[in-house]
């Protein structure tokens, strides 16, 4: 299976294919929390956040019990925090979204890589969802300014 669309269209998926679906994902998440851990500008530290649980639609009816899923909060000395909140790994157009809040704004970070792929991180602005960038330290680093 290469999309979301096919997993949630498709009369083959099983309970099985959910689970790895579902380790897949988090992951990846931790993958990424790691990598955006090891960019970050001086002053700032990586601190794992309030889990999330998951229990998806495609979860419930394969009876996937619900998981709780890292999330990633980051500090500065100033008390300044940006969260990441994984919310949704079967999101058409993309292999999972994470939320970005920040200084009252939100930015959407997608998997643009296919099912079990290596990750293609992308992020935009909820404002400007379609002007999407890769996820990079330069990235981050603007962010956080």
């Amino acid at each position: 299976m290469g999309t979301v669309l096919e997993d949630v269209t498709s009369e083959t998926i099983d309970a099985q294919h959910i689970r790895r679906r579902v380790d897949d994902w988090e992951k990846r998440l931790k993958g990424l929390f790691a990598e955006i851990g090891s960019w970050l500008p001086d002053g700032w530290e990586a601190c794992p956040g309030a889990p999330v649980v998951m229990h998806e639609e495609l979860m419930r009816k394969f009876g996937i019990a619900e998981k709780r899923m890292p999330t990633l909060e980051l500090h500065d000395r100033a008390g300044r925090v940006a969260t990441f909140v994984p919310r949704g790994l079967w999101i058409i157009g993309s292999n999972g979204r994470v939320d970005l809040k920040r200084n009252g704004c939100r930015y959407l970070i997608v998997d643009m890589a296919e099912n079990f792929e290596a990750p293609d991180w992308q992020a935009a602005s909820a404002e400007h969802r379609r002007v999407r960038e890769a996820v990079s330290e330069d990235w981050l680093k603007r962010i956080l300014r």
